[in-house]
């Protein structure tokens, strides 16, 4: 037996509206189950750690007590500190680095950067850009290599290559320019 038209419509009716029903109180809980017992994300991150500052000191002998620093400037305030060799204060009471940057104290060439020497500091030299200077010692410290062409920034944090650079350089551009003028000479 067929079912009449208008019964077969209300069962139709019935079903898209129960899915209509689903589709809304899914939708809904769905969003509701999404936040539910969720925390507020300010609440998860922690307040960050205050910054690290370094010890202050005034001379290398201030910071024997913190593993290899030295008494150098500090390149954010300019400052003296117990700094590691990358000018960074030490984090939980230790350096990292290896390498050590200028007036950082050394015993041999191979504890400093790329063009440097680890020397007795001369006294009579005066400070780069206004910086404090240490009182005259016997330590030995990282110092820019200026007989290989090696010079100290501005800052007096940094020693820079830009002479070594372009006499590295030079024999090369000169190579390349009587090669060209060869050739040239050589075409016409």
């Amino acid at each position: 037996m067929a079912t009449p038209p208008l019964k077969r419509f209300t069962q139709c009716g019935s079903l898209t509206m129960l899915f209509v029903v689903f589709i809304v109180l899914f939708g809904v809980s769905s969003t509701a189950l999404t936040t539910f017992g969720k925390t507020n994300p300010n609440l998860n991150n922690p307040t960050p750690p205050p910054p690290i500052k370094a010890k202050d000191c005034s001379t290398h002998a201030d910071c024997a007590s913190i593993e290899n620093t030295s008494c150098v400037k500090d390149p954010v305030d300019g400052r003296l500190r117990c700094l590691c060799g990358s000018n960074k204060p030490p984090a939980n009471g230790q350096c990292k680095t290896k390498l050590k940057g200028l007036r950082h104290l050394c015993q041999e060439l191979m504890n400093c950067e790329d063009g440097m020497i680890c020397a007795i500091e001369n006294a009579t030299k005066p400070a780069a850009f206004g910086a404090k200077v240490q009182p005259a010692s016997q330590y030995k410290v990282c110092l820019c290599d200026e007989a290989d062409g090696w010079v100290e920034d501005l800052r007096g944090t940094h020693c820079s290559g830009a002479l070594n650079v372009v006499s590295g350089f030079a024999p090369i551009l000169m190579g390349l320019v009587v090669g060209t003028l060869l050739a040239h000479k050589q075409m016409h």
